[in-house]
């Protein structure tokens, strides 16, 4: 179980004393000292003040928590989720989403940063659109330095549903979701450790709108620690999985052929295709 160590009841800020913010935000943070406090900063610094920033310490090793704890010394819109041991991104997010308190849930990685419009944005299409239950947006990608990347992420804008069997459109980083949809659904499935949030998007998108705006609203820091390149392999087997089984639950067939790809890049050598990116610009 884990323990919210500070803050546990931060007031609202913007709405009637003890109502719930418009919109909790997950930072999940493991060993990510180097970025966490430009994280957190990036959230505290949105349009929208009306909000509550729940830190996830999964277990970090290094001075992660007690960044995150001077961060809700400093505003009470900030909260620490403890996990007291590593279990992984799937399951620290769940006890976030969980322990959140807002309708509207959004998630920025602990090394990726948000414009300061990306949550107003978002919440002016979840407010507008009640059929919608997804938003996504464009991310730029640069490297360690911040220098710019080519993006190495496809992208589509507006409904995404068509496009989900073909790949993800939608980072974790760059969604703002609704938290009473996703906990219907069973939140983050705790069998993926690399693209969880794939899973949960193709799930949402058989009873719900899942789009993307196609405006530039937040920042993806790319290395070679980053998941997508330590564990492409295995990334990639993951959401071959997940395809299948949105394919089993939907009876259908249709989308199978895209299956085709994911399954050519996982044969792929990696020094070939990392080649390959280094020539066009992007991350390994």
């Amino acid at each position: 179980m884990a323990d919210l160590d500070v803050g546990a009841a931060p007031p609202a800020t913007g709405g009637p004393p003890g109502s719930p913010p418009r919109v909790s935000v997950l930072i999940g943070a493991y060993d990510n000292a180097a970025t966490l406090a430009a994280a957190i900063d990036a959230v505290l610094g949105q349009t929208v003040s009306d909000l509550e920033l729940i830190v996830i310490d999964d277990g970090s090793t290094d001075s992660s928590a007690s960044i995150a704890r001077a961060a809700a010394a400093a505003d009470p819109r900030v909260r620490v989720l403890s996990m007291g041991r590593n279990v992984g991104i799937s399951r620290s997010l769940n006890e976030g989403l969980h322990a959140a308190r807002a309708p509207v849930v959004a998630v920025q990685d602990a090394d990726d940063t948000s414009e300061p419009r990306r949550l107003e944005r978002q919440l002016a299409v979840l407010d507008g659109a009640p059929d919608v239950a997804v938003v996504g947006c464009r991310m730029r990608e640069v490297d360690e330095l911040g220098a710019e990347l080519t993006p190495r992420t496809a992208f589509a804008a507006g409904d995404v549903r068509a496009a989900l069997l073909r790949f993800n459109p939608i980072p974790n980083s760059s969604a703002a979701f609704r938290r009473d949809v996703a906990i219907e659904l069973g939140g983050y499935d705790p069998r993926y450790r690399y693209a969880m949030e794939y899973d949960l998007w193709l799930r949402i998108a058989e009873r719900h709108r899942v789009v993307a705006l196609d405006e530039l609203l937040a920042t993806r820091r790319m290395s070679r620690t980053n998941v997508a390149a330590r564990k492409e392999r295995a990334q990639i087997a993951e959401s071959i999985a997940m395809r299948l089984r949105a394919l089993r639950r939907r009876r259908s067939l249709r989308g199978a052929a895209w299956l085709a790809v994911p399954a050519l890049s996982y044969v792929t050598p990696l020094p070939l295709k990392r080649a390959l990116r280094r020539r066009l610009g992007m991350a390994p």
